[in-house]
């Protein structure tokens, strides 16, 4: 059976071992990574607490909620949550990308619902013979399949709130992967993401890894990986990733969205050239079950397309939007 916040929260994770994903959580960088060799792995792909990377962007969020009625909007909040885009890339031990993204609801503005969705990926990107992908991911567990079991979740008073981890690698020749459930204080919420993070580790730590034969080449890749690569290409239309062991294909369209260009230039968030791409994501397991689509907006001609707004549709009832906020 498929892990149920991989039917949640799509937007895959990014991979850590054990020890070197509780090293960089130590000092205020939260995460700095390089590739860099342990005596019994030799060029093993892992996290450290240095050095700095060689390129750093991140772009923040506004989260809001649209309420839909067979898939017709009825209700639109805002800041209801917040959320951040973080791309990296270092040089040590040849080059290697992470990237990351964090959506959380604030509880107060949220009717009292408290959720968080945490991915980061690593890869490495060029100057390696070694393929190799790691991802980590932090989800709060929800079950509301309904906009009634939603609303009944609102303001419930619960003492305790449980999520799911899950921390992966892919690497020629075998795959491990660790999932693990574990309760945590309500009162925590997305602002306590390193407190959630560390009790994230401290689950996975006690559960087995499931070790299986390597992905193939064309789906090494973990998710973020793969779309990062698809968006700095304009002719990407087509992909493979690997989550959790099985293979994805992901496809997106494109096309110049003129409205959005207008918006997003009034924020000066892009300059007078810059045209404003929407982006139509679809993703689906290779061997079948329910298609997942998303939407983004990149500035055109980016060599890191950071989003502008992202779009997903977390359930039938709701659609979350998270847009770039200023300053």
């Amino acid at each position: 059976m498929r892990p149920r916040w991989d039917r949640r929260f799509r937007l895959s994770t990014a991979l850590l071992s054990r020890r070197a994903f509780g090293r960089s959580l130590v000092g205020a960088a939260f995460a700095r990574a390089c590739a860099a060799a342990e005596p019994d792995q030799p060029g093993r792909l892992l996290w450290s607490a240095e050095p700095a990377p060689k390129l750093s962007l991140e772009r923040r969020y506004r989260a809001d909620a649209q309420v839909l009625l067979f898939g017709i909007p009825l209700l639109r909040r805002e800041g209801v949550g917040g959320g951040s885009v973080l791309w990296r890339e270092y040089d040590a031990g040849g080059a290697a990308r992470l990237l990351e993204f964090n959506g959380f609801s604030t509880p107060a503005r949220a009717a009292g619902l408290n959720r968080l969705g945490f991915i980061r990926e690593m890869a490495r990107i060029s100057g390696s013979e070694m393929p190799e992908c790691s991802y980590f991911g932090l989800i709060t567990a929800s079950p509301e399949e309904s906009a009634e079991a939603a609303r009944k979740a609102l303001n419930s008073g619960a003492k305790e709130q449980v999520y799911t981890a899950i921390e992966a690698r892919l690497a020629p020749g075998q795959t491990e992967t660790a999932i693990a459930h574990f309760p945590a204080p309500a009162a925590l919420s997305g602002e306590n993401r390193v407190e959630l993070v560390e009790r994230a580790r401290r689950a996975l730590a006690s559960v087995a890894q499931v070790r299986a034969g390597g992905p193939a080449v064309e789906t090494m890749h973990s998710f973020l990986q793969e779309l990062a690569g698809m968006l700095v290409r304009p002719d990407g239309k087509e992909g493979r990733f690997n989550y959790s062991g099985r293979p994805y294909r992901l496809h997106l369209t494109r096309s110049v969205d003129a409205k959005a260009t207008a918006y997003f230039r009034e924020r000066r968030l892009i300059a007078g050239s810059v045209e404003v791409v929407r982006v139509a994501g679809r993703l689906r397991r290779e061997a079948g079950g329910k298609e997942t689509e998303f939407r983004l907006w990149i500035p055109s001609g980016a060599e890191r397309p950071l989003p502008l707004r992202i779009e997903y549709q977390a359930k039938s009832y709701l659609r979350l939007v998270f847009e770039a906020a200023t300053g």
